[in-house]
């Protein structure tokens, strides 16, 4: 008669699959209640097309910047806000607005450069949605806050 129990007593130290099973489903778990929390990278890579299209943005709104033209300056702030709207969506931060994405962008965002761009789109703010009167050095500034993320 052939002995099982030695090779009983080789598997007792191997765990059963109902314990992998039901280990892996905690694990994954755990995994999926965890997620939300955590602080993930955003890719800082921009594609050929993407780098294009912000030099060639940057390049007009520098352009326009050298203008003593009022127009052109307020302009040039809200072409800086744009480009700047359009880099945090490529770097994938979501939101319905402008203010959502930068909000969801800050932990990543150097604090010089987060406040700068804040005080920039609140210039454009003012520009978009009230008739006050904004100097020409006031609109300059902001838009080079703006720029400095680009730039940075």
């Amino acid at each position: 008669m052939p002995n099982y129990q030695h090779r009983k007593n080789r598997y007792r130290n191997q765990p059963n699959v109902l314990a992998v099973v039901v280990g892996g489903f905690f694990k994954l778990l755990w995994w999926l209640v965890t997620l939300p929390f955590k602080k993930r990278k955003r890719a800082t890579g921009f594609n050929s097309q993407v780098r294009t299209h912000i030099f060639h943005k940057r390049t007009e709104i520098e352009q326009m910047l050298r203008s003593d033209n009022i127009y052109e300056l307020k302009q040039a702030v809200i072409e800086a806000d744009k480009l700047i709207d359009y880099v945090l969506r490529a770097k994938g931060y979501s939101g319905q607005s402008f203010s959502d994405r930068l909000r969801a962008a800050q932990p990543y965002i150097e604090p010089q450069f987060y406040n700068a761009i804040w005080q920039g789109h609140k210039v454009r703010n003012l520009i978009a949605h009230e008739t006050a009167k904004i100097d020409k050095d006031t609109l300059r500034q902001a838009a080079k806050m703006l720029m400095e993320y680009i730039n940075g």
